[in-house]
């Protein structure tokens, strides 16, 4: 095979990963199509979510590509699904996509690259991944409503140098009107928002269905305010992740909001949208995308999630691989287990792992 035209790349059948293919083929590459099998066996309403290997299979012959499906179930369920209801269980709010790409995508990608002697892999990611001196460097994607750098804070200098994103530099509107100019089904298909696994996002009824023993264990707890007055009482506390609104089933003249969530006593915490401002949070799980710490920490872009716009930031470290992250700006719902994302303008510096919000640092800071 000629590694400078071979690559391979991710496919779901879905619309990103289907362009990706088309591009990739006009700038001469040849592709061989993979499909990893993760979830099927969780997805009950086939209507909503399945056939992701017949439809990749579908786009594949349409290119006239081969077309591989590797059986990865077991390896998600280690490293993604017992991952997510740990985070849960911890009272923490998972981000399964940033686990996935870390432990199993990149890595099962490129090791079916090197059994058939191929240096690239593509996914349909919008990102961007640039060389620049000895480094490789992400940057967001040219469509900043749908660019996915935050999901990729974890790659390594060893996955970018190997990685291409086809999608990276043309808009979601571009693409689709590449797919109703090749007459492809996927220019019409909507969006899906659900966390792979769970349609529909009912991520409690997951735990209880997968994860029933764990469950049996937390009994009716106590809604409470910051001063530990008791404000009504829960069905258990991973049923509410940091920021949450709706469902408390409280009524308390004005609007309030999930604060703090500790499962030692089965408590969540009450505050108002004011009391829901952070100055700062504590990080952990720090990787630096250029493989070391940049000289300067100050006056970098911090996003503490997906949709955040992101603020400036002061890093501090504080030992033991975790750093204070101190806002210029108060941020609404910084939630532990969530990534935040380093950015020095469009680049990515690196990222972590969201340990505590600023009002809780000093007791977690004991705890951990």
């Amino acid at each position: 095979m000629n590694k400078k035209t071979d690559i391979i790349v991710g496919m779901s059948g879905g619309l990103d990963s289907t362009v990706a293919v088309y591009l990739l083929q006009q700038k001469g590459y040849r592709v061989l199509g993979v499909t990893l099998q993760l979830a099927d066996h969780y997805i009950q309403n086939k209507s909503k979510q399945s056939g992701v290997i017949e439809r990749a299979k579908a786009v594949c012959d349409r290119f006239g590509v081969e077309h591989l499906v590797v059986d990865q179930t077991a390896l998600f369920d280690k490293c993604v699904v017992n991952y997510f209801a740990d985070a849960y269980f911890d009272g923490n709010t998972p981000n399964p996509c940033v686990q996935c790409n870390l432990h199993l995508k990149w890595k099962s990608l490129l090791k079916i690259a090197d059994d058939r002697g191929i240096d690239k892999v593509a996914t349909g990611h919008y990102a961007k991944v640039k060389k620049i001196g000895k480094y490789y460097h992400l940057f967001k994607g040219e469509d900043q409503t749908k660019d996915q750098s935050y999901f990729l804070w974890r790659l390594s200098q060893e996955q970018l140098s190997r990685t291409e994103f086809p999608l990276g530099n043309i808009t979601k509107d571009e693409i689709r009107k590449i797919a109703k100019e090749l007459k492809l089904p996927q220019s019409e298909q909507a969006e899906s928002q659900d966390v792979c696994f769970i349609p529909d996002n009912d991520y409690k009824a997951f735990l209880k269905q997968y994860f029933p023993d764990r469950l049996e264990k937390i009994q009716v707890g106590n809604f409470i305010d910051r001063d530990g007055k008791i404000l009504g009482q829960h069905k258990g506390y991973y049923r509410f992740t940091i920021g949450q609104r709706k469902g408390l089933g409280l009524a308390m003249g004005d609007p309030v909001y999930v604060r703090e969530i500790h499962p030692d006593t089965n408590t969540v915490v009450i505050g108002s949208l004011l009391d829901m401002e952070d100055m700062g949070c504590t990080v952990t799980d720090i990787n630096w995308i250029a493989g070391e710490k940049p000289d300067v920490v100050e006056d970098i872009l911090v996003k503490v999630r997906y949709r955040n716009k992101g603020v400036l930031a002061r890093m501090e470290p504080l030992g033991k691989g975790k750093y204070h992250l101190l806002f210029t700006d108060p941020v609404t719902a910084v939630t532990p287990g969530q990534s935040a994302v380093f950015y020095d303008n469009e680049k990515v510096l690196g990222g972590g792992v969201i340990l505590s919000h600023e009002n809780e640092r000093g007791k977690n800071e004991k705890n951990h």
